[in-house]
């Protein structure tokens, strides 16, 4: 779970779970959303959307941009064969066809070798070729590498095909070697003899790791790789975690076994021990390592972010447990044997929390930029190489969300905000010279970009709640170069079914003026009341109510509007694009303040003529499934339903980045935990109560669910429940998503 919206279900289908990004074109879908009954419409169902390519999006798919900075490659298909072509940004024309997959034959091998990922060498002669990829945690994988040349169009395995799969295979910046993670070790193959060399030893599962994250930095820190290569390619820095001391959490396996398997990892939940970090240089030209002094003596810390500002200096960001003290610290690594002390260039304190992110970007000179929610919204500031504050790039009522990164030759720093309106996205530039920034992608709507080397283009996705994903190319000020992508097939799809708009609107309660969406059922009529679901997933700093193509989650509120209901979703106080102080309000107390929100949300719906107040439910996953347990026990009067799918139940059980993040210490905030917990509030349940898990799931375990059953049971309280024997937290596979939803819709039916 993270903060952001990250830890939504994973799909059954590469393309269920994206959140299809703003189009340019908005007249054909226009028509799709206002088709009346003189046309005959096609039939909603959810095999339809879960178990069909009928609402997939087109896409760039496998997009990289090139080190030249005029051309881009993109991992397509042609004639059932992957190819990887070569298109210039200045015309969107394919130049070239780079790898045609055909051609990748191993030795002794009766078939090409599949195609599933790639990235270039420094030099671009060589590619990493991924095949085999077996997934591991949300990103992580394991796979079988091979080192593709493309003068002589020779392929070689990166290591012997025969020992274990490898991990985070990655060129040196030089092209010379590679590096990967086997078995928890770190290894340095030179690409010239192909010879493997074993940086660490030690590394064995569920004990060490050497080079990869441990599943909570995964998770809750989104850092999978855990080694950076220096500019010059001649050292590695690497993360070690000792997850010795951390406890194992093991749950059941039962597909295709006479007696259940069982599958064991190291999972620290709140207040338990974490693993123990720490940072080495190890240096290719002497075969040594040496440990990187980390500034403190205290073990208990994280170290989230880290990696090389030029050949001769490191960085790293260190945080205290309970992620109130941020710290970036600079070491001077040039001499193999004789690292140099750190020296703390920067320091953010919290009274509540702060956020680890990817936007700290070193300059040329060794000054950086980041972001920081110090001055009430998060905002863009620029440092000397001393750590000075030199300016405040960005300023006003609303939040940078992400860096894109600093175009030197430019002088400027591109980035994405919330600025136009908290449920849109911009993609803007800002220079160093105090000008307002620059808006560079399409008014309105929700943007995204990917840019060249360079940033002299960007290739932008954007679309509208009603608009699918339109994939545009721009120049580096935003002028449009070609349509890549504007996904008319989807549109004509669309206009055969009748879908309603989803309307924006603000719910005034507890005080402020929460962002909310509607839709309204076809031939709504103002006289008549109609049943509600809301949905929602309010955990803190995500933001659901968007001017964004919701893809196949969109499709089945679609459905259920067909059958007569108004769905709404409602972003409660915690959640982002609203400043610090409405974000960090639910600190110490997950669950308060949304529950709150989401009831009084209610009752004002049911105060509205055309709606049947006797008839609201409420649903969500995951931390949308706290929330509608929470929901159903503390508004029992308000809900007549809820669903909860993979929900937490009570932060105790939950791991301790995440929740000490927000919640503290248990042994320091007893009532925070146990006075918003769902499974303390049953005895308030009157409504109809649906729960959702997989026993596989080995994000919110299924733990979570038999407390909440034993605590039901135990208050004599009647629900119904579902369980998915070997899902995991995204509970998907073959015809599962489907059966999930119909499963849902018929339960609805019978209970709202």
């Amino acid at each position: 779970m993270h903060g952001g919206t990250r830890d939504q279900p994973v799909p059954p289908v590469p393309d269920i779970r994206d959140m299809f990004i703003r189009s340019l074109i908005a007249p054909a879908c226009a028509l799709a959303l206002s088709a009346t009954a003189l046309f005959a419409q096609k039939q909603l169902t959810n095999q339809a959307i879960w178990y069909s390519p009928t609402f997939g999006s087109e896409r760039v798919g496998g997009l990289a941009s090139m080190k030249d900075g005029i051309h881009y490659t993109a991992l397509e298909e042609e004639g059932g064969s992957p190819v990887l072509n070569q298109y210039a940004y200045k015309t969107g024309a394919k130049v070239a066809t780079l790898v045609n997959g055909r051609e990748l034959m191993a030795t002794g091998a009766t078939a090409p070798l599949p195609m599933g990922g790639y990235t270039f060498s420094g030099d671009e002669q060589r590619l990493m070729i991924e095949s085999e990829q077996e997934g591991l945690y949300r990103y992580s994988y394991f796979a079988r590498n091979h080192v593709y040349d493309r003068a002589t169009k020779q392929l070689r395995p990166l290591a012997d095909p025969a020992g274990s799969p490898q991990r985070l295979a990655t060129f040196s910046p030089d092209g010379a070697k590679a590096a990967f993670v086997r078995d928890n070790d770190l290894f340095v193959v030179d690409l010239g003899t192909m010879k493997e060399t074993a940086v660490t030893t030690d590394g064995e599962w569920n004990k060490v790791l050497n080079g990869a994250t441990d599943w909570v930095y995964e998770e809750e820190f989104t850092l999978v790789q855990g080694y950076q290569w220096s500019p010059d390619g001649r050292k590695i820095l690497y993360l070690r975690s000792d997850e010795g001391a951390v406890r194992e959490f093991t749950f059941n396996t039962y597909e295709g076994e006479l007696y259940p398997g069982n599958y064991s990892y190291k999972y620290p939940k709140a207040g338990e021990v974490n693993s123990r970090v720490s940072l080495h240089v190890y240096d290719l030209s002497t075969h040594t390592t040496a440990p990187l002094d980390l500034g403190t003596t205290d073990i208990d810390i994280y170290l989230p972010r880290f990696g090389f500002i030029d050949k001769d200096h490191a960085w790293f960001m260190r945080m205290d447990r309970l992620q109130r003290d941020k710290r970036i610290l600079r070491a001077n690594v040039s001499v193999p044997d004789h690292l140099g002390k750190p020296t703390e260039i920067y320091r953010e304190t919290s009274d509540t929390y702060i956020e680890v992110t990817d936007d700290l970007h070193f300059l040329d000179n060794g000054g950086f930029i980041l972001t920081s929610e110090k001055t009430g919204w998060n905002h863009i500031h620029w440092h000397d190489p001393s750590g000075t504050a030199r300016m405040t790039l960005t300023s006003g009522e609303w939040d940078v969300l992400a860096v894109k990164g600093h175009d030197a030759a430019g002088k400027r720093v591109i980035f994405t905000a919330s600025r136009n309106s908290p449920t849109e996205q911009e993609v803007w530039s800002v220079g160093f010279d105090g000008k307002p920034p620059v808006q560079l992608s399409p008014k309105g709507g929700y943007n995204d970009a990917e840019f060249s080397t360079g940033f002299k283009y960007f290739i932008n996705t954007r679309s509208t709640a009603n608009d699918p994903e339109t994939i545009t190319l721009h120049d580096g000020k935003g002028k449009l170069v070609k349509t890549l992508k504007d996904n008319a097939r989807l549109r004509s799809e669309l206009a055969g079914y009748g879908l309603q708009p989803k309307t924006f609107l603000t719910i005034p309660v507890n005080g402020k003026q929460l962002d909310a969406w509607m839709i309204k059922p076809a031939g709504f009529d103002a006289a008549k009341k109609y049943p509600v679901l809301m949905v929602q997933y309010s955990g803190p700093n995500s933001k659901e109510v968007l001017d964004q193509w919701e893809g196949r989650g969109m499709m089945w509120h679609q459905l259920l509007a067909k059958k007569g209901y108004i769905v709404v979703c409602v972003d409660p106080r915690g959640t982002g694009r609203h400043g610090k102080e409405f974000r960090h309000v639910t600190y110490g107390q997950l669950g308060k303040y949304e529950a709150d929100d989401q009831i009084a949300s209610a009752q004002w719906l049911g105060q509205q003529s055309y709606i049947d107040a006797g008839r609201i439910g409420i649903w969500g996953w995951s931390y949308g499934g706290f929330m509608s347990s929470l929901c159903i026990t503390k508004g029992a009067n308000v809900f007549k339903a809820a669903i909860a799918v993979a929900p937490v139940t009570n932060w105790r059980y939950y791991d301790s980045i995440y929740t000490e993040r927000y919640m503290g210490l248990p042994k320091d905030n007893a009532d925070g935990y146990d006075g918003n917990s769902p499974i303390h509030h049953v005895k308030e349940l009157k409504g109809k109560y649906l729960l959702i898990h997989g026993t596989a799931d080995d994000n919110v375990h299924f733990q979570n669910a038999t407390e909440m059953v034993t605590a039901l049971v135990k208050a004599n309280k009647q629900f119904d429940q579902f369980m998915y024997p070997d899902k995991n937290h995204g509970i998907y596979g073959g015809t599962t998503r489907m059966q999930l939803y119909d499963l849902m819709t018929d339960w609805i039916g019978k209970n709202l």
